[in-house]
């Protein structure tokens, strides 16, 4: 029963994602959902800040009993969509306490970046694989 509300959460969460922004100034767009019964995406934000460097905002919730330590990628991609190389592209963990909250922040390698994609994984389980698009 647990499994159907929260798949009746998805849908109407990201239902109206599917659509283009009205807005000429959002930098983000959802493709796909993403979590699963014990980790849940709440949020996910990128932005151009002033000094030309875009900003990836993650915020997500672990709703189960037992902590869990996350690895997450945010791979960074230039205007024309080539996938911008940098150490920083490697899986970094964040702690994700029982029934807590938790926040991932990133800023791109360089000013170039105008979209990222983000993976999330648990003990080698993906659960998270969302590709954003800037406009």
């Amino acid at each position: 029963m647990r499994l159907i509300g929260y798949i009746a959460f998805l849908v109407l969460l990201f239902g109206g994602c599917a659509k283009e922004p009205q807005m000429s100034d959002q930098i983000v767009k959802v493709i796909s959902s993403c979590g699963n019964s014990d980790i849940a995406v709440t949020d996910i934000k990128g932005r151009k800040k002033s000094d030309g460097f875009m900003q990836a905002q993650v915020i997500g919730e672990n709703r189960s009993d037992n902590y869990q330590l996350l690895e997450y990628q945010i791979i960074w991609f230039d205007k024309e969509g080539f996938k911008i190389e940098s150490i920083l592209s490697k899986y970094n963990t964040v702690p994700a306490y029982a029934n807590q909250p938790f926040q991932i922040n990133a800023i791109s390698p360089n000013t170039k970046a105008t979209t990222f994609r983000l993976y999330i994984k648990s003990q080698k389980e993906v659960i998270c694989d969302e590709q954003y698009n800037g406009h």
